[in-house]
Parts: C-alpha cells; structure tokens; sequence
C-alpha cells in the first residue's frame, strides 16, 4: 500500500500569490506548471490512481475564525472521493477550542494540521502548549493517540514577512515532541524546509513520537542529506509525502524510491516509507 501523506487542495488565491515570488520558486524547485487544475479533487484523485497510491492525506489550516469552517469545507471533500482523507486545524486564540478537538475527533479525524508561520503564532507559547495538552487530554479520554502535523518553512520569514518566532524550528519541535509524549509529531519536509542542515540533523534527534515526512525534501536537501536524515531517523519513521500540487506522484515515487535504495533501507523498511507508517499513525 502506498499512501502520500502530504497533500494539499489549495485556494486559488494561494497558487496566485506564490507564483510571482521568483527567488522562492527557484529555492524550492515549485512545479508551478498546470497547479490550478491540479487544486480540483478529481485531479488528485485521478492521478492516485494512475500511480497506484491507494490514499492521500488532506492538511488544511486557517486563521482563528475559519478552522471550523475550513475543516467542514474538507470533511465535505474528501466524503465526496474515495482515496482522499483529511486531517483537521486548529488555531491556539481559536474560540471554542475544545469543542472542536471534540468534534473532530468524534467524526473519526485523528490528528491536526498546523503551519504556524502562516497561522501567525508561537508553537510553545503559553496558548499553543495548552491547546496541545488538550489535544493530548482529549485523545487519551477517547483511545485515541493524535497525530500533529507541523510545516518546517524556515524562510518564510524572509518570503512571507512572517515573525521569526513564528517559525517551527528544529529545536522548537524536538522540545514539542518531548513534553507530550502522548502525540505523534510529524516534521513537514524531513524537519526544515530551506533549513540549515546542520541544524536540522543536531535538533531533531530521533524519538519515538517524532516523524518526517518527504514533502518538497528531494528538491531542497543535498542527496546525501536526505540520505543521512533517513538513516538516522529509520524508515519506521520518515513517511512519504509529495507537497500535491506543487509536486507530480510519479516524480516524486521515482525520486523516493532511489533515495531510499541508497539509505540501504530494504524492501519492507521502504514499504513502512511509502505507506505502512502512515497506515498506522493514521489509522487508514
């Protein structure tokens, strides 16, 4: 089973406002080509099945006052096609927080999509640790061990004028994953996107609840970096993720396929990679 675990149905809004910026497109090797018909959900749907992928995993997020509606928007979605699934968002200063960890969980979404640059707060603010510990307190009331997704953009301070406090660094997850222990946490774009590898490499030291996944990492890291992360990381912890629609499934399979070969990982460990991990952290 193969099962990307990054995928996005953006705003047109969204794809319009990244085009223009040159410099980030060429940073990130962006596949602007064709991604406004690729943000339809038959064309996502389509090209799974084309590739063989028998699933993919939806991240939303919004700013306080959308995430309800923003996670109806994708529930509504994904009900409509039959190898897509979604998790939800949140948002720290949200109002009615716990009714909506409540709510999403009670419709059977496990985990919860944050990109905090963007969302415009501090992962371990005083408000951010506490939405986390709800998330936790909640899960463990209903047998259910959450997932949280965090975007690792470490230029979008530069590209998008966002607080650099606001970035998800490293070591600000490495601390997330240890105080709650009861979450999986999984790093976007193998924990830092356009990071300083160093960085990335000496933070984020393997643990049990810590995840990467793939997403965008193939353009953006060295090939012996990628190599190096996996290895240190081990294939029951990196996911594969392609960035849909910035990112084609059969490029990227390919691409995934022959970094893995070259990690030494064998043929079960790169099947955990391309879809066991995220069969069972998402419980698909």
């Amino acid at each position: 089973m193969i099962i990307d675990s990054h995928c996005h149905i953006f705003t047109e809004r969204i794809v319009s406002n990244t085009t223009p910026k040159a410099a980030m497109l060429r940073e990130l090797k962006l596949n602007t080509s064709g991604a406004l018909e690729r943000l339809r959900p038959e064309s996502l749907q389509d090209s799974l099945e084309r590739n063989g992928i028998e699933k993919c995993m939806l991240l939303p997020t919004a700013s306080p006052e959308k995430v309800v509606t923003e996670n109806d928007k994708f529930i509504k979605i994904t009900s409509r096609f039959s190898r897509l699934f979604t998790l939800a968002t949140l948002h720290p200063i949200m109002p009615g927080l716990v009714n909506e960890i409540q709510r999403m969980f009670d419709s059977g979404i496990t985990g919860f999509k944050f990109s905090s640059f963007s969302q415009r707060f501090d992962l371990l603010s005083p408000e951010s640790c506490a939405m986390l510990t709800q998330i936790s307190r909640i899960g463990n009331s209903r047998s259910i061990r959450p997932i949280v997704v965090f975007d690792t953009f470490m230029r979008a301070d530069i590209y998008y004028g966002a607080k650099s406090e606001h970035l998800s660094t490293p070591s600000k997850l490495s601390k997330v994953a240890r105080r709650y222990q009861g979450i999986d946490l999984i790093c976007a774009h193998m924990g830092g996107l356009l990071g300083d590898f160093n960085e990335i490499r000496d933070a984020l030291n393997p643990l049990d609840n810590l995840y990467l996944d793939t997403s965008n990492a193939t353009h953006t890291l060295a090939e012996h970096q990628f190599v190096e992360l996996s290895q240190i990381h081990g294939a029951s912890h990196v996911l594969f993720g392609t960035d849909w629609p910035w990112f084609l499934h059969e490029q990227e399979l390919t691409k995934i396929v022959s970094l893995m070969g070259k990690a030494g990982f064998t043929a079960i460990e790169q099947a955990k990679v391309l879809g066991e991990n995220a069969r069972r952290l998402f419980g698909l």
